[in-house]
């Protein structure tokens, strides 16, 4: 299973004035797997989603994407949708 990760996001940290909106979060996706982020009001999926497309930047943690043997950091939407993230 270890070869069919095409996206893996770890130790991803986010906080905004007075909130800590991610912390030390993973989230791992493998080839083929369908995911839902479900979690309480302010639990942090829309932020991380957010970070994932470009549009917040992490403030640390690894984003790494199959084919592209190194850490990657999107810094805009469309960075991210030129890395086939939309």
């Amino acid at each position: 299973m270890q070869n069919d990760i095409v996206l893996s996001m770890r130790k991803i940290c986010k906080a905004f004035p007075g909130v800590r909106a991610l912390q030390n979060v993973d989230f791992t996706l493998c080839k083929g797997e369908i995911h839902a982020l479900m979690g309480e009001n302010g639990a942090g999926k829309s932020t991380l989603v957010k970070v994932l497309t470009g549009v917040y930047t992490k403030e640390s943690g690894e984003i790494h994407i199959a084919g592209i043997n190194k850490e990657i950091s999107i810094k805009s939407p469309q960075e991210a949708q030129n890395l086939g993230i939309s």
